[in-house]
This record gives structure tokens, sequence and C-alpha cells, in this order.
């Protein structure tokens, strides 16, 4: 705790360290108003921008900082090219390092050491430290005399424009970082409803294949039961028994997966999404991927259909497999184009996916809704690629939403798919 708090500590000297340094030399950006030794700098344009991000900086400690800092700029510059006198010199420097100091003060008591803090009072503050700390240089640059209306009117001013533009500065500047961050906080989203459900649809076949797991249990033990008035030896009643404890612990493990994953995305962390959104969500993630690897495929969508999908991460799974099969059907073309149109017909929603890829014959379209068909493979390997498959997507369509799958393909020419969504099923909740 205490190496964290002595980092926190230096780490705030070296920021008020290096404002002190940038904030003096911009004060070398001047040009002279009013009396002499009185001028205009970019530096009370940048104080209160710094000021703005790092809030956490007490300001006395710093516009002391920068007090300290101008001397060594202006007043050391103004000595070496003999333009006034040491006594001026002296002056000059004294009335600038007032300025700073009375900023830094009047800011701490006016904003910084309230609680509440918003843009309104900020700007205010400003303005009102901008105008004051240069009334007081003016005012030790001119013996504290020749106080006239036009003075105030024309620090009033200068601090008013100053304390406009730096605000813009300031604000848009922060309002640009807000929109990066919202824009970066909404690829992680999309990301993370892109990988749950990749996970739900896996978890949604795993608890199918309990029961198949469950049969083969049941069967290794009546096998056992049987081989117990059969003429076989003991070690072979005694291996059907083995199975099926066997089976039973996988079961066990298989159970335990299927509760971890489903606790982890769990219909209870499901927000319900626009038909709209799920379509921009799968479009922009394939279309990353797809550039990654170099692929220049346009993928195109077309939908007018407003309804609100609370099992959203299905209809993604559906989605994203078929829009990966027809880029995958167009690997060796340089116009590849994907189209997806949703429609509403009555009852249901019908979404069209159709490409202008190799196609299918007619062997291949009786297969592919086939469990364990699939036409691709690593070249190198010879492993087939497993996702959930066209088989378990047909699945999903039928049993989630009431709906059916039907493929038309020409060699050659492009296939089509289309997918016919029960509405009702759709916008309802329904079991995992």
């Amino acid at each position: 705790m205490l190496k964290q708090s002595r980092f926190i500590s230096h780490e705030r000297y070296r920021r008020i360290l290096i404002a002190a340094i940038c904030i003096a030399l911009a004060s070398q950006v001047n040009f002279t108003a009013y009396t002499p030794g009185f001028i205009l700098t970019l530096s009370a344009l940048l104080l209160p921008i710094f000021l703005y991000f790092n809030g956490d900086l007490n300001p006395i400690h710093l516009t002391v900082a920068i007090a300290g800092a101008s001397p060594i700029f202006r007043g050391i510059l103004l000595f070496i090219g003999n333009d006034v006198s040491r006594t001026d010199n002296l002056r000059y420097v004294a009335a600038d390092m007032a300025f700073y100091v009375c900023y830094g003060v009047l800011y701490y008591w006016l904003y910084w050491r309230k609680g509440q803090r918003n843009n309104s009072s900020f700007l205010l503050t400003i303005i009102v430290c901008d105008y004051l700390a240069n009334l007081l240089e003016v005012s030790i640059l001119t013996g504290f005399t020749d106080y006239h209306y036009r003075l105030f009117q024309l620090l009033f001013v200068t601090a008013l424009l100053r304390s406009l533009l730096s605000c813009c500065l300031a604000f848009l500047y922060h309002h640009f970082t807000l929109l990066v961050r919202d824009e970066d906080h909404e690829q992680q989203y999309y990301h993370f409803i892109w990988v749950a459900s990749v996970v739900k649809s896996e978890v949604y076949f795993m608890r199918k294949n309990i029961t198949e797991i469950e049969n083969v249990m049941k069967n290794a033990y009546l096998l056992n039961k049987q081989l117990q008035s059969a003429d076989v030896t003991p070690a072979q009643r005694e291996m059907a028994l083995d199975i099926a404890r066997d089976v039973h612990e996988i079961k066990k493990d298989y159970q335990n997966v299927i509760c971890g994953l489903g606790s982890s995305f769990g219909n209870d962390q499901a927000t319900p999404m626009q038909l709209a959104d799920i379509l921009r969500v799968t479009t922009r993630y394939i279309r990353e991927a797809l550039k990654d690897e170099q692929r220049g495929v346009v993928i195109d969508t077309h939908s007018h259909v407003d309804i609100v999908i609370p099992n959203h991460y299905y209809v993604v799974s559906i989605l994203s497999n078929l829009i990966f099969n027809s880029a995958d059907a167009m690997l060796d073309q340089t116009n590849g184009y994907i189209r997806i149109t949703v429609a509403d017909v009555g009852p249901n929603v019908i979404i069209t996916v159709s490409d202008n890829g190799s196609g299918m014959d007619e062997e291949t379209q009786a297969m592919i809704f086939q469990p364990g068909f699939s036409t691709k493979f690593d070249e190198n390997t010879g492993n087939v690629y497993r996702g959930i498959g066209l088989s378990h997507v047909k699945i999903i369509v039928q049993e989630q939403f009431d709906g059916d799958i039907q493929v038309h393909s020409q060699l050659g020419k492009g296939t089509n798919f289309e997918i016919t969504l029960n509405k009702q099923r759709l916008a309802q909740e329904v079991s995992a």
C-alpha cells in the first residue's frame, strides 16, 4: 500500500512538472496589450484545458509550479535580450507569477474543492479566474493606478474569449473520447453476443445429447443383467458394468460443463434485442472476420421488420452459420456477394440468405441437413471443420422457433437459404 501511494504521488508530481514546463513555454507565444509588460499568451489558453483533464491535481500546486517555471523562460529571455531594464524585468516576472498563483487560488476556492462539478460551473469559474488574475497582473504593472472602464472591458472580453475557446477545445475532446470509448464498449458487447451465441448453441445440443448418454448407460446395465444368465465369463459381465459406470461418470462431467456454461450465459443475463440489431451484430462481426482473411465479400442487408427477440443468441447462430457457409462457397471469387433479406409474411418472418457462390448439386442439397455431413475440411490435416452445422441449424429453427429451412441451389450460380420463423415464438421467451 505504501509503495502504491508513493507511486501515485510521484506520478502526480511528474504531471505537474510536465504541465509547468509546457505552459511556461507556451507563454512565449504572446503579444503585448494595454500596458508594457502585460501580454496575452497561449499559456492562459492551455491552463484551463489541463485543469479540466487533471481534476485530481491540486490547482494551487500546479499554478505555483508554473509560476516558478515562468521566470526561467520569460525572465531569462528578457534578460539575455536586454529588451528591458533589470527593474522592469523583475516587475514583469513578478506580475506574471502573480497571475498564475491568483488563478490557482481562485480556481481552488471557487471550483476544485467543491464535491459536485459540471461543465457550466467550470466555464464560469475559469472566466472569473482569468479576469481577476489578469486584473491583478495589470495592477502590479501599473502600480495599482490608472483604472478606467476600457481596462475592465478589455480584460473581461479577453477572459471571456479565452475561456470559451478553452472550454470548446476541452469539451469537444472529452466528447470525442467518450464516443470512441462507447464505440469500443459496443464492439466488446457485440463480441460477447457473438461468443455467447456460439456457447448457448453448443450447450443446447449438449443437453440434447444427455438423453443419448443415458440410453448408452441404461443399455450397458441391461447388457450386464442379460450376461448374468448367459454362458460368459464373469470378466465379460463385469466389462458391461464397467461401461455403464464409465458412461455415468461421463454424464456427470457433461452435466457439470453444461451447468458451468449455463450459469455464465444463462437466459437471465440475456437482454432482448431488435432484429435490426441482431443483423447488424452478425454482419459486422462476419465482415471483420472476412477482412482479416483478406476476402472481398460484399454483405448486403435489407430488412423492414421491427420485432424484439428475447432468445436472440439462437438467431445469431442461425444467421452466422448460413452467412459463413455462403462466404466459404466463394473462396475463389473476387466479386462475392451475399444478400440477406427479411420479410414479414403473415404469422411468420422469412429470412433469406442468398449468394452468388459455387452452388451445390442435387445430391449435396439432399445431404446438407443430415447430422455429421460437411463439405468443409482442413486440407493440411484432413479434419472436418466443426461448427454447429446445418443439421443443428435446422433443429434450432424447428424446435425453438417453430419454423423450417429450405435450400435452393444451382452449380455455378449460387445458393439461396430460406428460413421461416414463427413471429409469436420469436417474440416470446422460449426454453433453452
